[in-house]
């Protein structure tokens, strides 16, 4: 945990000391909404501020804007985010030396990746929201200090459509991913004492999987797992059976490299097969689909 004043306290006490459900009650006379200008209105049960943007010569031109309990935790997001930008860059700028630099840098990535495994372990439908509000914080901090900080571990979360990747994956969070290995080894179709998390997320996020040491080997026979990668091809624009074997990263059960040849087999040789294990894939995918294609 982090003391008072860190500047993620409020993520901190979000997630590790209240709840998000305790964040989103305090809807009502929240401080940070009252900071920036806002009054409540108790009759229409929202916050509202009037702001002058300019005068067009004969009369003021204002712009109300209005918080509603429905936006609330986002836009309280984005007037945390804002301020957690400002702290970090006057903190960075009283460190004298590059060592200080590197070493206040070092310890707000390590603060955000502990964040961010926390908010990817709760069962809350705000989740997603909260992790995007933390990858953009890290977006943040490497578009203002790569200079000082060229890599860190939790820029593995800025998976995203823009990034070269050999599979050309769609717009899919990190958290796409950790969920797609849950699946993986919750259905057994590998071995998670064997195949560890990050390994099983480089190989269909990295541009050049056939490098990648750890290989992914299923433990499922060829259809289940030809019926499981074809259930995949949603969720990027390249994953042909040919673009599976070129990636070279995926072996099956007998420890051999998947051929295009071989999902093409297995898939019109066992269409009336393993009923139940395919009913349980597609139970999965659609969840995943429903989470991440909108």
């Amino acid at each position: 945990m982090q003391s008072s004043n860190s500047v993620l306290s409020f993520y901190f006490d979000m997630l590790f000391v209240n709840s998000i459900e305790y964040v989103k009650s305090a809807f009502v006379g929240n401080p940070t909404i009252q900071k920036n200008g806002y009054t409540y209105l108790q009759n229409q049960d929202y916050h509202i501020k009037e702001e002058m943007v300019g005068d067009n010569g004969t009369m003021p031109v204002f712009v109300t804007e209005i918080i509603s309990r429905e936006d609330f935790l986002e836009r309280l997001l984005n007037f945390e985010n804002t301020s957690i930008y400002k702290n970090i860059e006057t903190n960075f700028y009283t460190k004298e030396t590059k060592k200080d630099k590197v070493t206040y840098l070092q310890k707000l990535y390590d603060d955000i990746h502990v964040l961010l495994k926390r908010v990817l372990k709760l069962e809350n439908d705000e989740v997603r929201l909260i992790e995007d509000k933390l990858i953009e914080v890290i977006h943040n901090l490497k578009d203002r200090y790569s200079s000082v900080i060229v890599y860190h571990d939790v820029y593995k979360y800025l998976i995203k459509e823009s990034d070269a990747t050999f599979f050309e994956n769609k717009d899919l969070k990190y958290s796409f991913y950790k969920d797609l290995y849950e699946l993986a080894y919750t259905l057994y179709l590998i071995d998670d004492t064997e195949t560890d998390e990050i390994d099983f997320i480089s190989a269909f996020s990295s541009p050049n999987p056939q490098i990648l040491e750890n290989k992914i080997r299923f433990s499922k026979n060829n259809y289940v797992v030809a019926y499981f990668l074809e259930s995949l091809k949603p969720f990027f624009n390249g994953f042909t059976h040919t673009a599976i074997e070129k990636s070279e990263v995926f072996l099956n059960k007998q420890n051999k490299p998947i051929k295009s040849t071989d999902i093409y087999a297995s898939l019109s040789r066992g269409k009336d097969k393993i009923e139940d294990e395919k009913s349980k894939i597609d139970t999965h995918i659609l969840k995943l689909k429903n989470e991440y294609l909108k």
